[in-house]
């Protein structure tokens, strides 16, 4: 009897090229994400469109779901999708709070 952990889940045909699209748009909706945060706080947008970019980050978050649901990903996995998602919303804040920082401390 073979444990069923152990077993594969194949990725059927018809979801493939959804997986594809999605797996795509998350590169994209991330790199919308991060640029409109990044633009906003060297101050080329106006606070107005953050919200916009928390928009993509949520569109890219469901990406990552469609994603790892259709393809059958182990729990594992599902967990590194999450913190991958989570990572993706923190680091341009962590970023951006050290160089402020560092700036802040070098001024002349």
């Amino acid at each position: 009897m073979v444990d069923e952990a152990l077993m594969s889940r194949d990725i059927l045909v018809d979801d493939f090229l959804t997986i594809f699209v999605s797996s795509t748009l998350v590169l994209v909706f991330g790199g919308f994400y991060v640029g409109i945060y990044t633009a906003v706080k060297v101050k080329l947008l106006k606070k107005w469109a953050m919200p916009f970019g928390y928009i993509f980050w949520v569109l890219t978050a469901y990406c990552l779901y469609l994603m790892g649901s259709l393809m059958h990903v182990n729990e594992l996995t599902a967990k590194a999708l999450v913190v991958a998602a989570i990572g993706l919303l923190l680091l341009p804040h962590a970023v951006y709070y050290m160089q402020d920082h560092v700036h802040e401390e070098n001024e002349h």
